[in-house]
């Protein structure tokens, strides 16, 4: 026989549950929210102060083009060419002709979002080529899927970087 007051008891603590949860989601919600919110470029001292040396950008003048960061002074920023790694691969911008700085994400960080990108992709073309090994295929081709992607994604950049400045 069941005791008086347990259902109660149950949709107490299934209503409480139900309020921590959507209380939970509007403050995941809130959070992503504000992770958006524009955040103040144009700042020539972040650039200066914020960006560590041998990080790599993209520099935006009348053309866009990576390079790997060495200083800022207040009249020009230097950099050096990606390919090469001598002194003559220095480049100086004098300030007033960048549109934009970006700097980029790490390596790993765009190696990762490439291999998770190939893995998902060889996965479902191992479900959808080979009908009757599922299990075998799918994990044989995400597995090649992920080493390609993670070899894509070191290589071009996938993730695009945060801008930190931007000419007013």
């Amino acid at each position: 026989m069941s005791q008086p007051g347990v259902p109660c008891q149950v949709a107490r603590s299934i209503s409480s549950d139900m309020k921590r949860l959507s209380t939970l989601f509007v403050l995941i919600f809130l959070l992503k929210t504000a992770s958006f919110a524009k955040s103040p470029v144009g700042d020539w001292e972040a650039v200066q102060q914020d960006i560590p040396r041998g990080w790599q950008i993209t520099m935006v003048t009348s053309m866009t083009f990576p390079c790997m960061f060495e200083e800022a002074s207040q009249q020009e920023l230097v950099c050096r060419r990606l390919d090469r790694a001598s002194d003559d691969a220095e480049i100086h911008i004098r300030r007033e002709r960048i549109h934009e700085i970006r700097v980029e994400k790490r390596t790993g960080a765009n190696t990762l979002a490439g291999g998770a990108a190939g893995a998902a992709l060889g996965s479902s073309l191992g479900l959808l080529l080979i009908p009757h090994a599922r299990g075998a295929s799918a994990y044989t081709f995400g597995l090649g899927g992920a080493a390609i992607g993670a070899s894509h994604g070191r290589n071009t950049h996938i993730l695009k970087g945060k801008v930190i400045y931007r000419r007013p």
